[in-house]
């Protein structure tokens, strides 16, 4: 059986929810998910979800087959994640932080200047899993596994040395903690999605921008963005889940494999994108970006900008969501 579109483009999601019904797993029907990614083919998070979706063709013999629409083909960024919850697609992958309007948790992801490195990436995404899936489970989506993206860092098209510097410039925002930080610094919020974004660094759309070492290799950024200064603002994650009916339609066998695959996933995901920052950079440089660190006093007023935008996230928070944070902190201050 394959997961089709008809003319109005929706998925017949119901078509696979009785899949298995009084059907042994082994005698089932094939099944193609198509899976909605804004990212292209040859990005590292974009070769982790085809590898995911080759180890569960290979788990389940074929049964099960995830085909990937990369660089948005089937779904623009912006509707991947209410497409999925409406069917059209099975499955999709999106980074958290842009869901933040969806529900809390998801904002801590980009708090700025609260996670420096990996490892902090790492004890985040622990003390935050369990929240996060019920999160998606409440918007009908489970969860499969989550990829950091490199530390997002400042690329500008000048030298910054004051937070004067900032002023009146046009910065990238993708989610609400960019927005924010675009007000604080006197700067002005554009818009701008990864799809699109190459072409707006080309045309002078923008001067600043907060993201990984990958965005700035694959949009060409030293065609205008000369200065690149390694804040780590946060280590954001890309979230890959699938149609909460469409899962729980498997038998158990077959969801055990999938999640055994997206555990694979995870774990090589979190090396790909360790290594590939690091080959990236190094990409960077030889285009004739200026990599440097920022100024002491202007790096510390950023730390207390994200200081405040912690607070601020906070007043917006419950119960559970500052627990997770001060376990989080805890932990931290353990290392």
């Amino acid at each position: 059986m394959t997961v089709t579109k008809n003319k109005s483009g929706w998925l017949f999601l119901t078509a696979c929810l009785g899949w298995l019904c009084g059907v042994a797993g082994t005698h089932a029907a094939p099944l193609e998910i198509s899976v909605a990614t804004a990212y292209s083919a040859d990005n590292f998070q974009t070769q982790n979800l085809q590898q995911f979706a080759d180890d569960v063709k290979r788990a389940t013999g074929a049964r099960i087959t995830f085909k990937i629409y990369p660089a948005g083909t089937l779904l623009k960024p912006v509707d991947i994640f209410s497409g999925v919850r409406a069917g059209r697609a099975g499955a999709g992958e999106v980074m958290m932080s842009s869901l933040a309007r969806e529900h809390v948790i998801f904002g801590l992801d980009s708090l700025p200047f609260i996670v420096s490195d990996y490892e902090d990436a790492r004890r985040m995404w622990d003390a935050s899993r369990p929240a996060v899936e019920n999160a998606l489970a409440e918007k009908d989506l489970q969860l499969l596994y989550a990829v950091p993206w490199p530390a997002q860092n400042l690329y500008a098209s000048r030298e910054i040395k004051t937070i004067r510097d900032f002023k009146g410039l046009s910065m990238r925002s993708y989610n609400q903690a960019t927005e924010r930080i675009a007000e604080l610094i006197g700067a002005n919020p554009v818009s701008i999605q990864v799809m699109d974004l190459r072409k707006a660094i080309e045309a002078g759309k923008l001067d600043l921008m907060l993201t990984s070492s990958w965005t700035g290799v694959d949009t060409k950024a030293w065609s205008r963005l000369k200065y690149y200064y390694k804040v780590n603002a946060w280590i954001p994650k890309n979230v890959v889940f699938i149609h909460k009916k469409l899962f729980a339609s498997f038998d158990p066998d077959t969801r055990a494999k999938l999640m055994e695959a997206a555990r694979s996933a995870e774990k090589r995901g979190w090396k790909l994108s360790q290594e590939s920052d690091r080959r990236y950079e190094n990409e960077l440089v030889e285009n004739n970006i200026n990599v440097s660190t920022m100024d002491f006093f202007l790096r510390s007023y950023l730390d207390r900008m994200g200081e405040n935008l912690a607070r601020e996230w906070l007043h917006k928070a419950g119960a559970e969501e500052l627990k997770i944070l001060l376990k989080y902190t805890t932990e931290r201050s353990m290392k």
